[in-house]
């Protein structure tokens, strides 16, 4: 669904010269394939970041798969549920059938973490619907989110039809793969991380 696109390009549009090197760092390991995940987005501008990558064997006009990370120095602090409900809210304009899970708060590495998903039966003018699964990070210097992103056949109520049980397996396998992404390889390393791969 990509909600945050805009908002995002407009602040680094907008954004003032670069500050100091940043002292934690959001972390994400490669994106299990095959195939290998490749970059489409990389912008970075005044402290802040946007980046995505899509399977390799997709393209931008047409991809179903897509990883988005970005950071918010101004929201630096910030309860990450709280950044999630503010998500949500803002999908609903964007789905024709929306249901979500969460946020699912927890502490993490010495960090404030939160997680949820959306599922949006249809994104309003597109032929298609949308699973996102999200995670938020509250670091010391910028709020951290990823989201993985799965486009499906349009569903109702936020619940997909498939036409074949292959397809529906295929579904939960994503979903499966994308939770288990979110929470084991996305971390924040930083001054009061505690998690041995930031050393």
């Amino acid at each position: 669904m990509r909600t945050t696109v805009l908002a995002i390009a407009m602040a680094l549009g907008c954004a003032a010269a670069a500050n100091a090197a940043p002292k934690e760092r959001l972390v994400l390991a490669p994106y299990p394939g095959p195939p290998a995940w490749k970059t489409i987005t990389d912008k970075s501008a005044g402290g802040q970041f946007y980046r995505e990558q899509i399977p390799g064997n997709q393209t931008v006009d047409n991809f179903t798969d897509i990883l988005t990370w970005q950071n918010f120095p101004q929201e630096r602090g910030a309860d990450p549920s709280v950044y999630l409900r503010n998500v949500f809210q803002a999908a609903a304009g964007d789905c024709d059938g929306l249901r979500v899970n969460g946020p699912t708060a927890a502490m993490e590495s010495g960090y404030r973490v939160a997680y949820g998903q959306v599922f949006c039966g249809q994104q309003k003018g597109k032929p298609y619907g949308v699973n996102i699964f999200f995670k938020a990070i509250s670091g010391d210097e910028a709020l951290y989110s990823a989201e993985r992103d799965v486009h499906l056949p349009p569903g109702v109520r936020g619940v997909q039809s498939f036409a074949n049980v292959q397809q529906a397996q295929a579904a939960m396998k994503d979903q499966a793969a994308a939770n288990s992404y979110l929470a084991k390889s996305v971390y924040l390393c930083g001054a009061r991380a505690t998690d041995k791969r930031c050393r």
